[in-house]
């Protein structure tokens, strides 16, 4: 039977090895925008501040990375689908679905789906609330 810590390894390295393929696939068409989120989780009694910068590929696409701190204090990638190109919405909101890979910090590897909203609060900020594993309230600032 295999080690679980060896199988989680691999996992590991094939979501490494398929993220930066994509990058590299997108870098001709990236949209460009630049945020960079600031927002505390309140999750059972893991209380954190949540910190990540995303980076648009596309209108509906971006990636990021992150960190945890505080009480439960780890790294992760994530990558993020709006969902306004798709469905007709308001202008000042904007609905994304995405995922939290979590790899450094942390003894295994940690996959958190996340469902959000943001709504705009000026040209520059956003007001965001994740929800999923953890919930996360907090402001985006575009750049």
């Amino acid at each position: 039977m295999p080690n679980i810590y060896i199988m989680k390894k691999i996992i590991l390295i094939f979501s490494f090895a398929f993220l930066s393929t994509f990058i590299y696939a997108q870098v001709d068409t990236q949209n460009g925008s630049q945020h960079l989120r600031v927002g505390a989780n309140f999750f059972k009694d893991n209380t954190n501040i949540k910190v990540v910068y995303n980076h648009g590929l596309s209108e509906m696409f971006s990636v990021g990375a992150g960190v945890y701190v505080l009480n439960n204090s780890y790294g992760f990638i994530r990558g993020d689908f709006y969902l306004d190109s798709v469905v007709p919405l308001p202008e000042n909101l904007n609905i994304f679905g995405g995922l939290e890979i979590g790899i450094i910090g942390i003894d295994f590897l940690d996959i958190e789906p996340q469902l959000g909203i943001a709504y705009s609060i000026s040209n520059n900020i956003d007001l965001f609330l994740e929800v999923g594993n953890t919930g996360t309230i907090g402001l985006s600032f575009k750049f």
